[in-house]
């Protein structure tokens, strides 16, 4: 296969093309509505993060130390791993410079909240400052999203954001305390970009969460410090784990197909 499987069959660039929570780590829903968030519902979610938690686990410790998370924003499944890995730094990407800054307010809005309830109820009443009318747009989604009127003229939603961040919000102050304290980056552009290349070659210490991407792009990376990389992507409830610890001094090639594969 030379063309991933969504090839050319959706753009992501646009306002109105926001992700207002994820897919990533549920069964596909059809039609695309989430049930009602109940106790079979969170233990669902927990059997995806445990995957998660064992690979993590299994490193040496010295790895899980020196962590740099880059992950794509999408509905922002990435911020249940910041507890998860525990970082030294953080990097959120995305093709759509909408989604970039929707994932700023949100990082945001829960630095300056004392807690869970108290995070979702802002985003529900659109209870803080902005100054864009970007801003102001993705702000009133989110509030649509929170109250269950968000169409599909605004944005991308099948799940609410309890649900989709669930892992994080369950650990609310670890996560807040790590999005202040460790440096935050953020890049707009795709993974299949020559920039974002660059920055995969150059930078240690990756672990890199690629949501589906794979289903609308193919493209290699080149790590040029493989002894701490790992990448993860995600269809729904299945995730791949590629961890390129074993694989010497480098450099090497990862092919992100489906499924992904190495080469020196």
């Amino acid at each position: 296969m030379t063309l991933a499987p969504r090839s050319g069959l959706a753009s992501f660039d646009h306002i109105h093309e926001i992700y207002y929570g994820t897919d990533d780590g549920f069964a596909q829903l059809s039609p695309r509505e989430e049930p009602r968030h109940d106790a079979a519902h969170v233990a669902g979610l927990y059997e995806v993060f445990a995957r998660y938690e064992d690979l993590h686990r299994r490193v040496a410790p010295a790895r899980r130390d020196h962590i740099h998370l880059a992950s794509v924003v999408g509905g922002l499944y990435g911020l249940n791993l910041i507890p998860l890995f525990r970082p030294k730094e953080i990097t959120f990407f995305d093709v759509n410079p909408h989604q970039v800054a929707f994932c700023k307010m949100i990082r945001r809005v829960w630095i300056e909240s004392r807690s869970a309830d108290q995070f979702l109820g802002k985003l529900t009443n659109a209870d803080y400052e902005i100054d864009t009318e970007q801003e102001r747009v993705i702000r009133s989604c989110i509030a649509a999203r929170q109250k269950g009127t968000l169409t599909e003229e605004q944005g991308r939603s099948a799940r609410s954001f309890l649900s989709s961040w669930r892992y994080a919000l369950d650990r609310f102050e670890l996560t807040r305390q790590l999005l202040e304290e460790i440096p935050f980056h953020t890049r707009a552009e795709g993974m299949q970009s020559q920039s974002f290349f660059d920055f995969v070659a150059n930078h240690e210490n990756l672990w890199l969460f690629c949501s589906n991407v794979l289903l609308f792009v193919f493209f290699d990376l080149r790590f040029q410090y493989p002894q701490n990389a790992v990448l993860f992507a995600s269809y729904f409830d299945q995730t791949e784990m590629l961890d390129l610890g074993g694989m010497g001094s480098g450099p090497v090639t990862v092919h992100c197909r489906i499924p992904m594969s190495v080469s020196s």
